[in-house]
């Protein structure tokens, strides 16, 4: 607490502190982003989602040409156990992204509930729920979702040394 003598300047500090953490904590939270005490971002989930997102990102980036869309439908083939046929039916019924298709099939898989399907997740995305919530729903962890994707995306090319 500030004595009444405290002098003004510090007293103008202590105010644009608080205002700056206020504001920091506000504007996290109104984008549904976790804040520490002190005002910073909580970490473990966000660095999750992004991974998620960027892994999404280079699978849908990939299959944007008709070459990379086959190695895209190859790689997932093998790994989810899909046929390019069926992937690519879902890719077109379902409105999504290979990668999205894939993350679908990753928190199903991942799911701690007995039976859950590619489909039932994309229903709960459809639904409004966050992949987040979706997590929670089916008792599985982000970061196991993100661990497991990295196994769908092309390995980055090597830049040829000089």
């Amino acid at each position: 607490m500030l004595r009444p003598s405290a002098p003004r300047s510090h007293l103008a500090a202590v105010i644009a502190a608080a205002a700056t953490l206020l504001l920091t904590s506000a504007t996290a939270f109104s984008q549904g982003t976790p804040v520490t005490a002190a005002g910073s971002p909580v970490g473990s989930r966000e660095t999750s989602l992004q991974r998620i997102q960027k892994m999404v990102a280079r699978i849908n980036a990939e299959a944007s040409t008709p070459e990379g869309e086959e190695a895209v439908l190859n790689r997932l083939s093998k790994q989810l156990g899909a046929t390019p046929d069926s992937l690519r039916a879902q890719h077109s019924a379902w409105g999504l992204g290979y990668g999205e298709v894939a993350m679908a099939y990753g928190f199903a898989r991942a799911s701690k509930k007995p039976g859950v399907t590619p489909e039932q997740v994309v229903e709960m995305r459809k639904g409004g729920m966050a992949w987040e919530a979706i997590g929670k729903e089916l008792g599985v962890r982000v970061d196991t979702v993100a661990a497991k994707m990295r196994r769908h995306v092309a390995p980055k090319s090597k830049s040829p040394s000089k």
